[in-house]
């Protein structure tokens, strides 16, 4: 079984710094993959890999979220 037909690409939708990206994704893709890697947003940083540093801090709906937590698909604007 190949990775696509297990994990179907999901749709994403958000304002990222006040512009609105669209872009199709796993659902397993963190949020801080989906900044750095599909937005080119490479401050947010992978620091620890366990959630416990917050080097992945960003807001989110004016919350500050550790983004290495929070999977793509299911942020919204």
């Amino acid at each position: 079984m190949t990775a696509e037909a297990e994990y179907p690409a999901v749709p994403v939708s958000l304002t990222v710094n006040g512009v609105k990206h669209d872009a199709v994704v796993e659902p397993r893709t963190l949020l801080v993959y989906f900044l750095r890697e599909h937005l080119g947003l490479t401050g947010t940083h992978v620091g620890c890999d366990t959630s416990q540093c917050g080097a992945c801090t960003v807001h989110l709906n004016g919350r500050a979220v550790k983004s290495c937590t929070i999977l793509a698909a299911t942020a919204r604007r």
